[in-house]
């Protein structure tokens, strides 16, 4: 077969992986073992004793039981603040823990569909954090594997793709989503914004302040209570608006039995889903559309993980006037990087514009009197533009001189701009 097009979900406490089939266009869940059903992977790491041996999920637990070895966990968290662990003497960085936690978790979708080839990867993570990107693009460089064929999305772009590649009856109005995880009660919601050509698709989230612990699950008084906060929490979210699906995931709906109250009210005249490896799943569809020429969604998705703006300047090509698009609107801002060379015609700034989603347009001028002084059009000039959040753009602008006449200087300005 053609090489593997993935997507994994990795949180703090579980990892799902799903293996998108462009033959059927769908993606499919990949579970530990060919006849387990639980495709949910532990997010823990465990080295054997005296061995350069390591295992993940419930076969790291059950060596560690065992006493055959020591088990380190939450590795997304310890990416996040650049933590460490020591094993036997050996002080490991999170991010060479993580890696080989990945190299492990991909050995099962190799295994499964027998090709070590990977063409495209979409990590997709609960929320941005720039030192857990990073880490997944060098585990990545690790393993060979080229940075185009790997990319990291959050939830909430990977819940816009799965949802728009279901049937458009699915999403004709607004999809709500409910995630309930160790770590609380995330709710997702996906509108389209009717009347704009592309149409836009906007996905908002929020950690519930009303989220509870899965620990109260455990006792049918808990159970109770937990039923009572969901219900409260849909009752103030979908009241007085037109979904038209609810989507339910996460390790707390494994079983939903102790949601009846809840399930009463948000089943009524609304469709509802509940399952997992949404994430996984949106994130294999957005890995699929990263490898084709041109998207098969013909929208503009806006959601965490996404600009809101476009960034734009008019540049002289061709003896023509032209709009030159910096980074558009709805694209992953992690990988939204520019790299663009002009030479100066009577300007003394650089002029950025800023484009909403609702047309509203600001201009961003960076002045370039801190370059050397040359004559007109004898400057070449590098600017860089990239960002380390979705609101935050930095534009560096290099003195690359100009051929043998003017030899470059390491004059640089650096302009950070919020959005």
């Amino acid at each position: 077969m053609p090489g593997l097009i993935l997507g994994i979900d990795l949180c703090d406490d579980y990892c799902q992986i799903s293996c998108f089939d462009p033959q059927v266009l769908d993606a499919e869940q990949v579970s530990f073992a060919r006849d387990d059903e639980n495709c949910l992977i532990p997010t823990v790491l465990c080295k054997r004793k005296k061995l350069d041996q390591w295992h993940i999920g419930e076969e790291a637990y059950s060596h560690a039981l065992c006493g055959q070895g020591t088990v380190v966990d939450k590795l997304v968290r310890l990416v996040g603040k650049n933590g460490k662990a020591t094993i036997e003497g050996v002080t490991y960085s999170a991010a060479q823990l993580l890696q080989q936690y990945i190299r492990k978790l991909l050995d099962i979708p190799m295994k499964k569909y027998g090709t070590n080839e990977i063409e495209r990867i979409v990590f997709t993570l609960q929320d941005e954090n720039i030192e857990v990107m990073d880490a997944l693009i060098q585990i990545g460089d690790s393993l060979g594997l080229p940075r185009e064929r790997i990319h990291v999305a959050t939830h909430s772009e990977s819940y816009l793709y799965y949802v728009i590649s279901q049937q458009k009856e699915i999403w004709a109005n607004q999809t709500s989503l409910f995630n309930l995880t160790e770590n609380g009660l995330h709710y997702y919601e996906l509108r389209t914004v009717r009347g704009r050509t592309p149409n836009v698709v906007e996905v908002s989230h929020e950690m519930l302040e009303e989220g509870f612990s899965l620990d109260i699950l455990d006792t049918e008084s808990g159970r109770k209570l937990a039923d009572r906060i969901l219900r409260s929490c849909a009752e103030r979210l979908l009241g007085r608006k037109i979904v038209t699906t609810v989507f339910l995931t996460g390790r707390g709906f494994e079983d939903t039995g102790w949601a009846t109250e809840s399930l009463q009210y948000i089943c009524n005249r609304r469709r509802v889903f509940a399952g997992q490896g949404l994430f996984s799943k949106g994130a294999a569809f957005l890995a699929y559309d990263y490898g084709l020429e041109k998207s098969a969604y013909p929208y503009i998705g806006i959601c965490d993980g996404r600009l809101r703006s476009t960034i734009s300047m008019n540049v002289l090509h061709g003896g023509r006037l032209r709009q030159l698009i910096i980074a558009a609107a709805g694209s992953n801002w992690y990988g939204a990087k520019a790299n663009v060379e002009l030479i100066p015609d009577r300007a003394d700034s650089l002029e950025l514009m800023v484009i909403g989603l609702n047309g509203e347009r600001r201009m961003i001028s960076i002045p370039l009197h801190e370059l050397p002084a040359r004559p007109n059009k004898m400057t070449r000039l590098e600017v860089v533009v990239s960002f380390s959040q979705s609101n935050l753009m930095t534009v560096r602008v290099f003195d690359r001189g100009f051929g043998d006449f003017y030899p470059a200087t390491d004059k640089m300005i650096r302009k950070e701009i919020m959005l």
